[in-house]
């Protein structure tokens, strides 16, 4: 019932999805990695997911807390400090 019901709201797509494969391709970090990663974002609590294949941010620079959820660790890089500067 619920599933119909999602279909007629257009919230179920019409065909399967398919799943994100690109997922299964980042591999775990090392820990001199996430050393490294830790080091060029002070002032962030950074963590491997290894379900979601991806790392979490959680920031203390900010009045309200940020969390952000990325892969590539040179995107993360980018987003903390941009949210560093906005929160200057």
């Amino acid at each position: 019932m619920i599933a119909g019901a999602r279909r007629l709201l257009g919230f179920e797509p019409a065909e399967p999805v398919p799943p994100r494969s690109w997922l299964m391709n980042v591999p775990d970090p090392s820990p001199r990695d996430l050393a490294a990663l830790q080091a060029a974002c002070t002032g962030w609590l950074i963590m491997w997911s290894r379900w979601r294949r991806a790392y979490t941010a959680f920031g203390a620079c900010t009045k309200r807390p940020v969390i952000i959820d990325e892969a590539d660790p040179a995107r993360l890089i980018q987003q903390c400090r941009a949210i560093e500067l906005a929160a200057a």
